[in-house]
């Protein structure tokens, strides 16, 4: 599926399904991540809300909103205190929509927090003309194929990085410069 494709389906989770109006009356919903960058490489939205209303018992509504309205084949959500003693919250969930398996990730954060997040996306997206997106967009895809594009292992900030600011334009040169030592690669 190309980028123009996968943002569609996003769309159609976000506004079709309803997500962000589910998302609402719990506070601001801000689509950050490769959607707000425009730089979409496979099924996965980020969506921070601003939490000044969330609880603990609006949490647990919302799992079940989510449950009954995504059906999805794996779920996480959980309350935690941030090492700056902020408390957040968390949804993941994976679920078929349309065909497709699609991750999401909910984050419930002060607005500060979310200001640096759409900072950070607006300065990379700023910085990426037309052939790093595409450059940026496969590497993703190459890693995920690779299964090596997870928490533990190689991330969006990895790839960001190597393709603007060490010119790196292949998965093989981001594996060559990055992946030294590794055992899985």
């Amino acid at each position: 599926m190309e980028k123009r494709e996968i943002k569609e389906a996003a769309d159609r989770i976000l506004h079709t399904y309803g997500l962000l109006d589910l998302l609402r009356p719990l506070g601001t919903p801000h689509v950050i991540g490769s959607y707000r960058m425009d730089m979409m490489a496979w099924n996965d939205l980020d969506i921070d809300i601003e939490n000044e209303g969330m609880s603990l018992a609006k949490l647990h509504r919302l799992t079940g909103d989510i449950l009954e309205i995504f059906h999805p084949a794996w779920y996480e959500a959980k309350e935690e205190v941030t090492a700056e003693g902020k408390t957040v919250w968390f949804h993941g969930f994976e679920s078929v929509v349309d065909g497709a398996l699609w991750n999401v990730d909910l984050w419930f954060f002060d607005r500060e927090t979310i200001d640096a997040a759409e900072r950070y996306c607006d300065t990379i997206a700023q910085a990426a003309g037309p052939v790093q997106r595409e450059e940026i967009a496969a590497i993703k895809r190459a890693l995920i194929e690779r299964e090596l594009y997870a928490f533990d292992k190689y991330g969006s900030m990895d790839v960001y990085r190597a393709v603007l600011e060490e010119k790196i334009k292949t998965v093989e040169e981001f594996l060559e410069r990055y992946g030294r030592g590794r055992k899985d690669i």
